[in-house]
């Protein structure tokens, strides 16, 4: 059986290297994870959550032909511009995906205006409080702190693919790429952390990207469109996951 991908991320399109093996590690609503031996993630699916730089991106009725023919721990092999399962064959003849880096068009105001018709006490009396997260919002930008021990707190913390405190962080580089304040050494900081078992694969993939700049398209679509509904639109995004990393955003963008 062949199919056809319909897009494909350009991150995810330099992890497929000829006879590259990998194996599925995780299905979902949405799509599945395939990771290769070096840990490396790449999704596969719709883009009902957005498009990723690390995402094949596949029509819906292609999505669930693939989930019926695959199960967690299948191996595929990329050979050929064909990524081959033994059911099935992915074809890669397609467009690669706009990163979208281009966040000096966004509209900060125009954020900070639309984020007062957006709820966010049910943070308060959790363990990412308004008071915690800004207090390390605060720091951020000091070059003499050490957050080795900070970042630990936020980083895994949480349920799910991607943990509360790994959307937050996301979020709060977001707010740092629009509006520049986070100290370099932070960011290295952080980068050095992703690289230990503190939290998901799929995590690790979404931070290492945001520390880089590189962001799903629902949310790069707040610097073209600061609208309502494109935030909105960011809080659909899995069980909490898009008000996580809105919540990042709001407090990185309103810290004064």
């Amino acid at each position: 059986m062949i199919l056809q991908a319909s897009a494909i991320g350009s991150i995810a399109l330099q992890l497929l290297k000829e006879e590259k093996t990998f194996t599925v590690h995780s299905i979902f609503e949405k799509g599945l994870n395939i990771v290769d031996r070096n840990g490396e993630l790449i999704f596969v699916g719709t883009n009902e959550n957005g498009t990723f730089p690390f995402g094949i991106l596949l029509d819906p009725q292609t999505k669930q032909t693939v989930k019926t023919n695959i199960r967690v721990g299948d191996t595929l092999i990329f050979r050929n511009n064909r990524l081959f399962h033994n059911l099935f064959e992915l074809v890669f003849n397609v467009k690669i995906l706009p990163l979208y880096m281009d966040f000096e068009h966004a509209n900060i105001n125009k954020l900070k205006e639309n984020f007062k018709y957006i709820s966010f006490t049910s943070y308060e009396s959790t363990d990412f409080e308004p008071a915690r997260v800004l207090s390390l919002i605060n720091k951020l930008h000091d070059p003499t702190q050490n957050l080795d021990e900070v970042f630990r707190y936020f980083i895994g913390r949480g349920q799910g693919l991607t943990p509360t405190g790994d959307d937050i962080l996301v979020g709060i580089l977001y707010g740092h790429f629009l509006n520049n304040f986070i100290e370099y050494k932070h960011l290295e900081t952080l980068r050095a952390l992703i690289k230990e078992p503190l939290t998901t694969i799929v995590s690790q993939r979404f931070l290492t990207c945001a520390i880089d700049g590189v962001f799903s398209s629902k949310i790069t679509a707040l610097q073209h469109e600061p609208s309502l509904e494109s935030m909105e639109n960011l809080i659909e995004v899995g069980s909490s996951s898009g008000m996580d990393t809105l919540y990042g955003i709001y407090l990185s963008l309103t810290k004064e």
